[in-house]
């Protein structure tokens, strides 16, 4: 089977994450959200999960990375030093995700022009960080095809963004925000210096994070 391309893996990813919202926002808990996607019909670029697929358990999330990308290496992983950072809450776990984040950190998505800064880690941009002046928007965008620790990476953002939202902060604050705040080993920094720009769309923003 032929591996998706960039723009299929994107579309995939919106599906998957709006059925997913869709389930808790019905009321469903994690372990009934994702049995619940057996009754979605196929898509074109998602696909389906089989009726007759089981529920499986995994130990963390790094064997689930594993077993999608059982050859993958990746040497500019960062090494943890002083100690496992500490992720707010624990959002790169996929089961405790979705319940985590719905409704408690900003839009990852809006059809107004984005504020963004770039992302550093060990002295490389990573991503950019985005807000919308206008809408409840603001994520991580990481550089395209993303890699594993760009994932990890959002994830953290995306806990950051919880923690801001929740103390009443607007998006472009929450971005202003981190402006030479402290490097996370994960999620990484953004330096003191940096000029905020401006893309006209989302779509305008992920070219210029095209690698």
């Amino acid at each position: 089977m032929a591996a998706l391309g960039l723009e299929q893996r994107i579309d995939a990813l919106i599906v998957w994450e709006g059925r997913l919202e869709e389930s808790f926002r019905s009321g469903l808990d994690p372990i009934q959200a994702l049995i619940s996607l057996k009754e979605f019909p196929g898509h074109p670029a998602a696909g389906r999960v089989p009726v007759c697929a089981e529920l499986e358990e995994l130990p963390d999330n790094d064997t689930l990375d594993d077993m999608v990308n059982p050859d993958y290496s990746d040497p500019s992983l960062p090494a943890v030093t002083g100690g496992e950072p500490q992720l707010w809450p624990e959002i790169d776990r996929w089961n405790n995700f979705a319940p985590e984040t719905i409704g408690k950190t900003y839009a990852p998505r809006t059809r107004q022009p984005v504020r963004y800064l770039p992302v550093f880690l060990q002295g490389r941009v990573i991503g950019y960080l985005w807000a919308s002046v206008t809408d409840d928007a603001a994520d991580f965008q990481p550089l395209l095809p993303p890699e594993i620790f760009h994932n990890r990476a959002r994830g953290w953002w995306v806990g950051e963004f919880m923690r801001l939202r929740g103390s009443g902060v607007s998006p472009l604050e929450a971005l202003r925000s981190r402006i030479g705040a402290p490097e996370d080993p994960r999620g990484g920094g953004i330096d003191a210096d940096a000029q905020e720009r401006v893309a006209a769309s989302l779509d305008e923003l992920k070219e210029i994070a095209q690698r």
